[in-house]
């Protein structure tokens, strides 16, 4: 089951979340931000990183089922108020 090999990190600044390869395979928004709240997560270890993904925090809300590989790290860089549950392997 390879569910069991997730890693969980719960982000409302920005932060690095994984040094080196991962893959984040979910971003769930827990708490609702402000207008134009977001989350950018970036391929790499540094807010200057190549941007890859973009999940606004407006609303309480998942997003699943991504898959999406970063090979220089993850970078979650956070705009607003919101809360961000992010799941990685």
């Amino acid at each position: 089951m390879v569910e069991l090999n997730h890693n969980v990190v719960n982000v409302n600044a920005d932060t690095l979340v994984k040094g080196g390869h991962g893959v984040v395979v979910a971003v769930h928004v827990s708490k609702k931000g402000s207008s134009g709240a977001k989350c950018i997560l970036k391929n790499g270890t540094t807010s200057s990183a190549p941007a890859e993904i973009t999940v606004f925090g407006e609303d309480v809300h998942d997003v699943d089922e991504l898959h999406r590989r970063f090979e220089a790290g993850i970078y979650a860089d956070v705009t607003g108020s919101a809360e961000y549950i992010i799941v990685f392997k």
